[in-house]
């Protein structure tokens, strides 16, 4: 499989274990990999997850206009339980699609009562005020501003 040929598309990613991962996607090549991250082998990058050609049984190319099968998935869960500073990185990067989605997921996990998957209110207030200062989409500003005053209330 030519993982190159999905470079900067929506994608649906099917692990070897069966886990499935959606969103706009960087093909890193082994030399990358082994510079930055170390593992000497090509893979795709979701919001700042590497899956690695090892690790992938599939991926299919999805259409962009109306591309995924829910607002959020496994991906921005796991963003969220890897921390402040992981979310912060998603919403800061050159992928709205992706930040879009992270944010419908923390929209998500705000109105569940009695939920604490989320950081602290503080830096969750502080990383959502830092992304407005980076430039994006306005459906993700919106986003970012319905968060903010669900955060104030």
């Amino acid at each position: 499989m030519d993982l190159s040929a999905f470079d900067d598309q929506c994608v649906r990613v099917t692990l070897r274990d069966g886990c499935v991962f959606e969103g706009a996607c960087q093909y890193n090549c082994a030399e990358f990999n082994e510079a930055e991250i170390g593992p000497d082998e090509d893979g795709l990058e979701i919001a700042h997850r590497l899956f690695l050609r090892s690790e992938i049984e599939k991926v299919e190319r999805i259409d962009e206009s109306h591309p995924f099968l829910a607002p959020f998935g496994a991906i921005e869960e796991d963003t969220i339980r890897e921390g402040i500073d992981l979310i912060g990185d998603v919403l800061i990067s050159e992928e709205p699609r992706n930040a879009e989605r992270l944010l419908r997921c923390i929209r998500h996990h705000l109105t569940q009562p009695d939920d604490d998957a989320l950081p602290d209110k503080p830096a969750l207030i502080a990383v959502l005020n830092e992304a407005l200062c980076f430039p994006a989409n306005e459906p993700v500003f919106d986003l970012i501003r319905e968060l903010l005053a669900l955060l104030s209330q």
